[in-house]
């Protein structure tokens, strides 16, 4: 493509020209670098700063090469499409495309421009600094603002208050609604619903009312019965008095202490020996001994946890024999070799980090406590079930064994001994009847071994059959292991937030010598580490860090 390329010099007050004949493609590329076509040797401009292209006689496209943009017919751009008189600015050079001449497909005319037009071009860019520099005044701007602020602040969002269809027009194109008085962002449990402020701010300008609460939180438990407790705190106390939204992701949730500790204040005189509670007003200070679930039966042999205050030498009948000392010695002694336990090695935390698993027999003891019943089948083992499968397995095992013979002990009769080998003669009847019935014997004396003599006494109480002869599974009797699992069940409390002790710091199992001891630690143990709300060089620790309101099981707030 034929281009033609005119640098225009001012000398004083005149100027002079010379044009130049170049072909190039339909790109004309500027910058400061040494292969550009039209060259800048000011500072200012980039290497490759720009490009023009030629895209039909008088037609042009300049791109800008850099992020800055390139200011075209006096604005900036990035890409745009001109014709032949347009100006383009770069650093202190004039670049105008002209309409190309005969025997020319496009043509630029270059020039520079002096101290005084760049003076005069950035005054005229120039924005006014000051309010002098404007047509206005202060008063009429003021004036302007308040009523701005009055409309698009006040009157448009209320309106949408009253006329839900005008809210949701407004919230399509822009404009204000309910939504612009929103103070903060929603607790995480309502943000379902945020766009609709009338689910909870039913009457305009009036404090959320409790009946907006409770239409939805249907079930949700009251804290106490203020007809009951007659204590002005509670009575008188709004959903909202404790739980504010438009706090954040948590904002619902008030750890103020003082919450709780004005209630909770000398509870036998303000509720007339009502409340069974002591008083509590802070962790570190004011605050009763910690009540433990232990595992206990009622009359009819249902299972019926019972609240008990931790005290000294409090026992737990968990219905199992252990020995954590002898455990957790080092280099124990077992059948697969000397190992050495440790709490973990039992105590694996749930997915959660709440409580801990519940420990499985056969992940956790059997490599050390193997049930094995015969020395003439060291692998074989009776199952860790119930005693109804434990006899079944053995009975079957020991009629197998009397028919197949090969049995070697010397109590048996001597054709269970005698291992038959194919094509040998079937037992008789006689011999039949006499084989399973020493089977028979065999396994209830092996059952009776394992029961009460070497496997399940270890770690259960067994009950030996009350009558000779009892139906199998209807004999022995195991008492069953039960433990609460969750001991503070009115509290609080996980082992992922306490990751960094060691468990021994809280359970003094490496002393304890029976399963009755009850190694859940007290509140002095906890408050080596934790003091009240004002912890000081402890962690400080609230009401609400341990204990939830809403807990009753009996009450509800649609109820009261």
């Amino acid at each position: 493509m034929r281009w033609l390329i005119r640098r225009v010099l001012k000398q004083g007050k005149g100027a002079v020209s010379y044009e130049e004949d170049v072909h190039f493609g339909d790109v004309l590329s500027i910058g400061r670098a040494a292969d550009q076509a039209i060259f800048l040797s000011d500072i200012r401009a980039a290497l490759n700063h720009a490009r023009v292209t030629s895209t039909s006689p008088g037609r042009y496209t300049v791109e800008s090469l850099i992020l800055a943009g390139i200011r075209v017919n006096g604005e900036l751009t990035y890409s745009t499409n001109v014709g032949a008189g347009a100006v383009v600015e770069i650093a202190s050079t004039r670049i105008v495309l002209l309409d190309p001449p005969r025997d020319f497909e496009a043509a630029v005319e270059i020039s520079t421009l002096d101290k005084t037009e760049q003076e005069a071009a950035k005054a005229k860019r120039a924005k006014p600094t000051s309010l002098k520099e404007t047509w206005l005044g202060k008063r009429a701007p003021s004036w302007i603002l308040f009523l701005l602020v009055l409309g698009f602040g006040l009157l448009l969002p209320a309106a949408t208050h009253f006329v839900p269809a005008l809210g949701k027009f407004m919230g399509h194109v822009g404009l204000p609604t309910t939504a612009s008085w929103n103070p903060g962002p929603l607790d995480a449990a309502h943000r379902f619903f945020g766009d609709d402020c009338k689910q909870c701010h039913r009457t305009p300008f009036l404090t959320v009312r409790d009946t907006a609460c409770t239409s939805c939180h249907t079930k949700m438990a009251a804290h106490a019965d203020p007809a009951r407790f007659n204590l002005p705190q509670l009575g008188e106390a709004r959903c909202g008095s404790c739980h504010q939204d438009h706090l954040g992701l948590d904002g619902m949730v008030n750890t103020d202490q003082k919450l709780c500790a004005d209630c909770h204040t000398d509870l036998a005189a303000r509720t007339q020996n009502a409340s069974a509670l002591a008083d509590a007003r802070d962790f570190g200070k004011t605050h009763p001994e910690f009540r433990v679930r232990l595992p206990a039966w009622d009359a009819n042999g249902r299972f019926a946890p019972q609240l008990t205050t931790l005290t000294a030498g409090l026992k737990e009948n968990s219905g199992l024999k252990f020995d954590h000392a002898k455990h957790l010695k080092p280099d124990l002694n077992a059948p697969s070799g000397r190992r050495t336990l440790t709490c973990a090695s039992c105590h694996q935390p749930d997915a959660g980090g709440l409580a801990m698993k519940p420990v499985d027999f056969e992940s956790m003891c059997h490599d050390c406590h193997t049930l094995g019943f015969d020395t003439f089948a060291p692998d074989r083992q009776v199952p860790h079930a119930k005693v109804a499968e434990v006899v079944y397995m053995l009975d079957d095992y020991y009629a197998r064994r009397a028919l197949e013979g090969g049995y070697t002990e010397t109590s048996a009769p001597g054709f269970v001994q005698q291992r038959r080998r194919p094509g040998d003669p079937p037992l008789s009847q006689q011999q039949t009847i006499e084989a399973l019935s020493w089977a028979r014997d065999k396994s209830r004396q092996v059952a009776d071994s394992v029961f009460t003599g070497r496997a399940c006494v270890t770690c259960h109480t067994v009950t030996r059959p009350a009558a000779a002869g009892a139906a199998p599974g209807s004999g022995w009797q195991i008492a069953p292991v039960r433990v609460s699992g969750i001991w503070y069940g009115e509290a609080k409390f996980t082992h992922a937030k306490h990751s960094t002790m060691d468990c021994k710091d809280c359970h003094k199992a490496a002393e304890s010598k029976s399963a009755s001891d009850l190694l859940i630690p007290d509140i002095a143990n906890c408050r080596q580490c934790h003091a009240g709300a004002n912890g000081g060089s402890k962690v400080a620790s609230t009401c609400v860090d341990c204990h939830r309101y809403h807990q009753s099981t009996t009450l509800s707030l649609n109820k009261l």
